[in-house]
């Protein structure tokens, strides 16, 4: 997998601080700002993301994208904007009263092993029966 410089400096930079992502935000909140590296078509990218709780989102009127206006409340989401120099801003809204550090773990990981991401919003069904 090929890596641009600035991805290569973050991946050094995560193996000498010894962690797997950097959280700039406050544990535990409504929404964290997670920077972390895994593949996205067949490169190594780093990941500029976005993690809060439905609820955060909704409080934003809908109006988190350009592109669409979602009624609430919202389904699980993913949504991948174009990089630059394989960075990419990502956002993740999840259907959880609270954002922790598992669930940073869990997402990274979820992020890391999807296989079908792209550029474009993934919705996960209806969180209501």
């Amino acid at each position: 997998m090929q890596n641009f410089p600035k991805v290569e400096s973050f991946c050094n930079q995560l193996k000498t601080q010894g962690v797997d992502f950097i959280c700039e935000s406050t544990l535990p909140s409504l929404t964290v700002t997670v920077s972390f590296h895994g593949p996205f078509k067949g490169k190594v990218v780093l990941w500029r993301m976005t993690l809060a709780t439905l609820k955060y989102w909704d409080n934003l009127g809908g109006q988190f994208t350009s592109t669409e206006t979602v009624a609430s409340p919202r389904c699980p989401f993913i949504e991948i904007f174009p990089g630059v120099e394989s960075v990419y801003p990502i956002k993740v809204g999840l259907g959880l009263r609270v954002i922790d550090e598992p669930v940073i773990k869990k997402t990274i990981i979820m992020i890391r092993n999807y296989k079908r991401l792209d550029v474009g919003r993934i919705e996960f069904g209806s969180m209501h029966p």
